[in-house]
């Protein structure tokens, strides 16, 4: 229909300037066919490159391959205490989130999901699939089993149990919880787990100081704070000395969640280091993906109609003409040929973990891409992350800035950099000693994370970047208990200055009264 429109728009026009008896001498020598012949390429092309897009995939075949990782238990705690609120958004949903970041990290583990408060059980057993796991932990909450109280001897017991029926693998069991236990009988499912040699990391979720437990009323809808059989009103406290003594007690270690990288610190820290055992043999269907033919036969399709004259005979004067085209044409598909295979070589580096290599490529890319898109802003983006996972925070901040610069960017990706940026200052911060930098430094973080959390009420979900929001609240404390740290530093300082000249009047008079 376009082309039919254009071609119909160009011959209203024509008539408009020439008078119709004059426009077949004036169009002498041009050829209707070799013209429809042009247009009928033009839309096959199209055509084409629209299923080349699609990304069509005819036959298959099958892939075994060997699938080697760890074996992961998740037991996270849903007893009333896990709704006090002393980590946003509460201690359960702050779990909840640190578990999600644990999976993406063990890409190659079987991971499995251990509910428990009174009593526990397997609600999802060990599996590579992660959306199953995803829907098991996305369920949890503190309704999710009736009997009440905290026994984590249980939820070591389930563990056990669940064990025994795998094969000799590394055997890891990770506990979320604020360590209240109100059951007997931990240490008997500590000997049991030594037993088969299953580790217990322990990661504490609340705070020492404890918080008020917050309860919605059934029948108001009100929040009220939980009291005992006594009528008390019920203060939750993390246990950590409790906590300590499982995870030593089973040649593991204890982690407080603090900050927004607690389940990368326990990966790389402990689960990583190790030796995963061989899980399954898995054969994979893999298709094969056929988008070449049509892409290729499109080009081909674009290049004879770009060759094809409207004329009948070409005269020889428009072949150099014709040939400049096709070489053009020619470097272009080279040049972005080039681009996405050197954008895959720093995916791969990425997913390998030579992020200063990944760097590498993509200021490599960088130099070549002179154009302001939104191509150019995501390069700069993943140049910022890499430089980020590389610890090269300076240049992290110079290439999320250039991301937030690009006018082409998408909101969604100004709203990840403005996030990361934030991350970048903060750590930039952390690393230097001169606390007006490091002052300086964590307020513009703070701003950068407000930044983003606006930003992430204007995309299409309207959501609350909860994140930004945890973000924002620590480098606020941490600003607190820097400039208190300042305050007493001045205050200590003026009473030395001010005692010190108390001994200096005093020796002066004394050596006056001396002279007299």
């Amino acid at each position: 229909m376009f082309f039919r429109w254009t071609w119909l728009k160009r011959s209203k026009l024509l008539n408009q300037f020439v008078h119709s008896n004059l426009v077949k001498q004036l169009t002498l020598g041009l050829s209707p066919n070799h013209r429809l012949t042009k247009i009928g390429l033009l839309m096959v092309a199209v055509a084409l490159l629209l299923t080349a897009v699609a990304r069509p995939k005819f036959g298959f075949e099958w892939q075994e391959m060997e699938v080697k990782g760890l074996d992961i238990l998740i037991a996270v705690d849903t007893s009333k205490s896990m709704l006090a609120s002393d980590q946003s958004p509460n201690r359960i949903e702050r779990a909840k989130l640190a578990v999600q970041d644990l999976m993406h990290l063990a890409k190659s583990d079987r991971l499995g999901l251990i509910a428990f408060s009174g009593t526990a059980f397997l609600q999802c057993p060990l599996t590579i699939d992660r959306n199953a796991f995803m829907q098991s932990v996305n369920s949890l909450n503190t309704e999710i089993i009736s009997q009440g109280g905290t026994a984590i001897g249980e939820a070591v017991n389930e563990a056990v149990r669940a064990f025994k029926k795998e094969e000799d693998n590394h055997k890891v069991l990770v506990l979320f919880t604020d360590g209240e236990d109100h059951e007997e009988g931990i240490a008997g499912a500590i000997e049991k787990a030594k037993e088969i040699g299953l580790k217990v990391f322990t990661v504490g979720v609340g705070t020492p100081e404890g918080e008020l437990i917050q309860m919605r009323d059934s029948q108001t809808g009100k929040l009220d704070f939980l009291k005992d059989e006594s009528g008390n009103v019920v203060k939750s406290r993390l246990n950590e000395n409790f906590l300590r003594k499982i995870s030593s007690d089973t040649g593991a270690f204890y982690l407080p969640m603090q900050g927004a990288d607690t389940a990368e610190r326990l990966y790389s820290s402990g689960l990583e280091k190790l030796t995963p055992g061989l899980v399954q043999n898995q054969k994979i269907k893999r298709f094969t993906e056929q988008y070449r033919w049509p892409l290729g036969i499109a080009i081909l399709l674009l290049l004879i109609e770009r060759i094809l004259p409207e004329v009948k005979r070409l005269k020889q004067k428009n072949s150099n003409s014709i040939k400049q085209r096709t070489a053009a044409i020619l470097l272009f598909l080279s040049i972005s040929s080039l681009i996405n295979a050197s954008s895959n070589e720093a995916l791969s580096h990425m997913q390998n973990r030579d992020f200063s290599k990944a760097l590498e490529v993509y200021e490599e890319i960088l130099l070549e891409n002179e154009n302001d898109d939104a191509s150019k802003a995501r390069l700069q983006y993943n140049a910022g992350t890499a430089a980020y996972n590389a610890k090269d925070y300076l240049k992290a901040e110079e290439y999320f800035r250039k991301a937030l610069n690009q006018t082409e960017a998408p909101l969604s990706l100004q709203q990840r950099a403005f996030y990361n940026l934030g991350n970048s200052k903060f750590r930039l911060g952390e690393t230097t000693q001169n606390p007006d930098e490091k002052i300086k430094q964590w307020t513009e973080a703070l701003k950068q994370f407000q930044g983003a959390h606006n930003l992430s009420q204007q995309l299409d979900e309207s959501t609350e970047d909860k994140d930004a929001l945890f973000n924002s609240e620590l480098v606020k404390k941490r600003l607190k208990q820097l400039e208190q740290q300042q305050q007493q530093k001045g205050n200590k300082d003026q009473q030395d200055q001010e005692q010190k000249n108390q001994n200096s009047e005093e020796n002066k008079d004394q050596q006056d009264q001396e002279q007299k």
